[in-house]
């Protein structure tokens, strides 16, 4: 035999071995495993919900591994909104489950991006769909695919408008009035207002300003009031007021200040809701 074709023969036996060997380590290596554990509401209120999403990653190997990263999306009824890629490096310890922790804000302003009414919505449903891509020795990088369904409560800021203005009493002098403010609630649980504080103004006139604690509590998709009470100077309001106490006319309000709000979810309590509201009301 020619001294180059044996020296050939043996690079392809020394090769094939190698092969061998490499195909024996990658056997040894087990493929992790991934899974969701639990979703978490972190925050919410009527801007946004902040998510925390707790998956497990199972490594039987002898070694540890290291998480590359993860990437993510977050389909809305079917459609993708939030999308991303976290580049946390975690070390995955040997023979054992690690955890991570993948968190996701979702604004509720982005449901308007998608076609339908889903603002509108009570709940709406969502499936997260994430790779976690782990570093594998010898293999290099090995994609864990994992995803979860479930709902999401979407909360929704309620109406709050002047209904009327009662008068209770009035003379040249001074007036007793009663502003109710109404409040209507465009959610499936129940409110409780335990604060408005208030600066109103009538026809361009600055009517009062204060503080109500008394509770209002107004049930899921119905309506509920705020008494505010008045007592308005009428030498200072000046004769245009008086007249539209006595004709009942129609008037102008800007109402002014913030409210504090009870809501049925457990986290979403003693909410401050700034107001700036303004319209037309009637004197009764």
């Amino acid at each position: 035999m020619k001294p180059s074709v044996k020296k050939l023969l043996l690079l392809l036996v020394a090769l094939s071995l190698i092969s061998c060997a490499e195909l024996a380590r990658r056997a040894d290596i087990a493929k992790p495993t991934a899974k969701f554990t639990s979703m978490r509401l972190a925050n919410i209120n009527f801007e946004q919900v902040d998510l925390v999403f707790d998956l497990a990653i199972e490594n039987k190997n002898p070694v540890s591994l290291k998480l590359a990263g993860l990437d993510y999306d977050l389909k809305i009824e079917d459609k993708s909104l939030v999308s991303g890629t976290t580049a946390q490096a975690i070390k995955v310890k040997a023979n054992s489950t690690s955890p991570v922790q993948l968190p996701i804000t979702l604004k509720f302003d982005d449901l308007k991006k998608l076609p339908g009414e889903l603002w509108n919505k009570d709940k709406i449903s969502y499936q997260l769909i994430s790779q976690l891509n782990v570093n594998l020795p010898v293999i290099g990088n090995y994609a864990i695919p994992v995803s979860k369904k479930g709902e999401l409560p979407v909360p929704r800021i309620p109406d709050i408008k002047i209904k009327d203005v009662k008068v209770k009493n009035i003379s040249f002098t001074s007036a007793e009035l009663v502003t109710l403010v109404e409040i209507d609630n465009p959610n499936d649980f129940g409110l409780t207002i335990s604060k408005l504080n208030y600066q109103l103004e009538v026809n361009q006139q600055n009517w009062g300003q204060g503080k109500v604690t008394r509770s209002s509590n107004i049930p899921g998709k119905g309506k509920g009031f705020v008494e505010i009470p008045v007592k308005l100077n009428l030498l200072s309001a000046g004769r245009s007021a008086y007249t539209a106490l006595v004709n009942k006319s129609p008037v102008a309000y800007q109402l002014k200040g913030n409210v504090t709000i009870d809501t049925g979810l457990d986290l979403l309590k003693n909410y401050r809701l700034p107001l700036d509201i303004s319209g037309t009301t009637a004197i009764r």
